[in-house]
């Protein structure tokens, strides 16, 4: 009988560590469905410069990461101009090439704001927390603008336990932040007092930008508050949050290449789980054994790990979360080796400049560079792209000056000061009682492919069509440009076709392969299928500078006197500059580093080299290559005098230049046009077309 006993209770502890082992499996895969399904975005913006007059244009390109890599899933960014009360001035939406987005907004020249708020996010960003998506204000600059009367500042005092809670019998280190109503950092004077006995147990000590913390000892049946000045000079008691007797208290410090975490464990089981993780990937995990009267602490090697915030969840015995911290990893490894050469310089109208950045990695570099008046523009940016993308972008809430935390990266008092922001924001990217769960956000907006055109195709027409009948859709911009796309219709008649690139504006013509009298019975949306902005934004004060003193001009500058004496820049921007023109001489395309020319020395040979009269395409270098569906499609209009023919499926396509065939050599070889079909432009590096051609391969 006993052996009996001793076997049940054996086969019970296997089935409860089981039990644990499947629920620790299932939060990691949860973690790792969210990190391969629901990827978030972050945005940078790096605008021309960091104030503006009304009337000039703000001139932008944006940046996009999806956690630690450029995001390859948006192709339309999305941006709006609103001013001081929130009201929405202009819109703009444009295509997402190679991870980036460019695009400018001309400024009212009648605009009375003192700053604009800058709005800006893909559709794919809008299924998730939108508290994160980018917003940034710009200074206007103006004599006309008025003073905004700002209400009345007030000033608090607010505390955060680390690892989100205080638990009796332990000292807990508890960090504090002082502001204005406004965001802006408050040094506060005050004590903590115990307030059983009003005695004074430590000073309020500001570190950074009215924050910093302290520890303390809380017994059983312990309260106690903070007695602080406030900006008037007023007595402020603030209270402590109340301890708990059940719980865990969490402490954590990096320390070079290497995290420490200290824990102490009042839940009841000695039983705790340790998950930490980044990017949405968990790097670390283990399951330890934490007898109340024995505090424990691990060590994590985190000197591999890319830099940004990480996050380390306690879990109890049951799988439930008793503490968390936010830190802040940074190993220096989102740095490159860059520099910005001045070859010539001048500072006369149209003169000359000549800048070269030099990049000694081997990897390819995306940059912007701008360049704008000293005088009207001197202070130094108070986000980067650094800080957008491994601060901002992960934690919520007002940050002052988060450029700041990264101008030395081996000053370990400046990451102790970061260490500080990570206290004093709460923020948690995951509710843990959903993921446990696997309970994932709905995807409302799913990732976009460019622009779309979308119709209906009658219900009369559809029985009267040949079977998989084309429609030929012509999509004609702004600026003259035919592009060509031929669609089949689905079951239903409803007609479809994405990927379409513009910018401005496009018309639409259509027309059926064959059955033309039907043309008719085709309707096509008005709209494209992208999102609209708000026309207001009810929390527009949250996204305002908390403080535009800042902006100082010169009114002796030439270009505050320019706009001074023209009432505005109006006349500025409707004065037109001439391009420049250049003029290369020499036998057909043969001038001295043409790229072309390159192309041609390095893809044709033999009777394909040289030839004064021919066409040449470089593909290999074209960005927007690849928003082209094929062959056709690319070289369609490109050609004068071409003319592409409808395919068939037993001679191909047919190619006419000058009512003469076209004959196709595809790396010298001749091929039918059945072989361009599902040519994909990604195999495609050089292109050329050569009249009046004579010769065989």
């Amino acid at each position: 009988m006993q052996k009996f006993k001793q076997s049940f209770t054996y086969i019970l502890v296997l089935i409860v560590f089981s039990a644990a082992g499947i629920k620790a499996q299932s939060v990691e895969n949860s973690i790792n469905i969210v990190r391969t399904n629901l990827p978030q975005e972050k945005i940078h913006i790096h605008f021309d410069k960091e104030s503006y007059l009304p009337g000039e244009t703000i001139w932008f390109k944006a940046y996009l990461f999806e956690e630690n890599l450029p995001s390859l899933r948006s192709t339309n960014f999305y941006t709006a101009l609103y001013d001081d009360q929130g009201k929405l001035i202009q819109q703009k939406i444009s295509p997402i090439f190679n991870s980036s987005s460019d695009g400018y907004f001309t400024i009212p020249d009648t605009l009375q704001s003192s700053q604009v708020i800058c709005r800006a996010f893909t559709s794919w960003m809008l299924n998730f927390d939108t508290t994160m998506v980018f917003s940034r204000s710009l200074k206007i600059t103006s004599n006309k603008a008025p003073a905004i009367n700002d209400p009345e500042k007030t000033t608090s005092l607010q505390f955060f336990p680390e690892g989100g809670g205080i638990i009796e019998g332990v000292v807990n280190t508890i960090a504090f932040k002082a502001s204005y109503n406004n965001g802006l950092p408050f040094f506060a004077d005050g004590v903590i007092k115990k307030q059983e006995t009003g005695e004074v147990m430590m000073p309020l000590n500001n570190v950074h930008d009215g924050m910093g913390k302290f520890d303390l000892d809380f017994q059983p049946g312990d309260r106690y508050y903070a007695e602080w000045t406030d900006h008037k000079g007023n007595k402020q008691q603030t209270g402590l949050p109340a301890a708990k007797n059940r719980g865990v208290s969490l402490k954590l410090t990096v320390q070079k290449d290497k995290l420490y975490y200290n824990v102490v464990n009042k839940t009841g089981s000695d039983s705790l789980h340790v998950l930490m993780y980044m990017y949405q990937k968990v790097f670390y995990t283990t399951h330890i054994k934490v007898p109340s009267s024995e505090p424990f602490t691990g060590m994590v090697p985190v000197g591999v790990l890319p830099s940004g915030t990480i996050q380390l969840t306690v879990f109890d015995a049951a799988w439930q979360p008793v503490a968390e911290r936010v830190a802040f990893i940074n190993n220096n490894n989102f740095t490159i080796n860059a520099a910005l050469i001045t070859k010539e310089i001048s500072t006369q109208k149209r003169g000359k400049n000549i800048l070269e950045i030099m990049v000694a990695d081997t990897m390819p570099a995306n940059m912007s560079l701008s360049i704008s008046d000293a005088d009207m523009n001197y202070d130094a940016s108070n986000n980067t792209i650094v800080s957008d993308f491994l601060l901002k972008g992960d934690i919520k809430g007002y940050i002052h000056n988060p450029a700041f935390y990264f101008t030395n990266n081996t000053d370990q008092a400046l990451r102790s000061k970061l260490d500080l922001v990570m206290l004093t924001h709460g923020w948690r990217r995951y509710n843990w009682a959903e993921l446990v769960v696997q309970k994932m956000p709905v995807i409302k907006f799913p990732a976009d492919d460019y622009l779309g055109a979308y119709g209906q195709v009658g219900t009369e027409a559809l029985g009267k069509m040949e079977k998989d009948e084309p429609i030929n859709l012509i999509v004609k911009t702004i600026d003259s440009i035919n592009t060509y796309y031929s669609v089949i219709p689905g079951k239903t008649g409803f007609i479809r076709q994405n990927g379409l690139v513009f910018y401005d504006s496009a018309r639409l013509y259509f027309t059926f392969n064959k059955s033309k009298l039907l043309n008719k019975q085709i309707a096509f949306s008005r709209s494209n299928f992208t999102l609209a902005q708000p026309v207001f934004i009810n929390n527009y004060k949250s996204f305002l500078a908390p403080d535009t003193a800042g902006t100082v001009y010169d009114p002796k500058t030439s270009l505050f006197t320019y706009y001074a004496n023209n009432n505005g820049v109006n006349l500025f921007n409707t004065e037109k500059t001439m391009q420049g023109v250049v003029v290369k001489t020499g036998k057909g395309r043969n001038w001295q580093n043409d790229p072309l020319v390159k192309m041609d020395e390095r893809y044709a040979s033999g009777m394909f080299s040289g030839g004064a009269n021919s066409f040449s395409l470089d593909v290999l270098h074209d960005e927007k290559a690849w928003t082209k569906f094929d062959f056709y499609s690319y070289i369609r209009n490109v050609i004068p005098g071409l003319m592409i023919g409808s395919f068939n499926l037993t001679s191909g396509r047919s190619l006419i230049y000058r009512d003469n065939p076209v004959l196709v050599y595809i790396d010298e070889h001749e091929m039918t046009t059945s072989d361009l079909e599902n040519l994909s432009l990604t195999q495609i590096a050089y292109i050329k077309f050569i009249p009046n051609f004579s010769g065989r391969s």
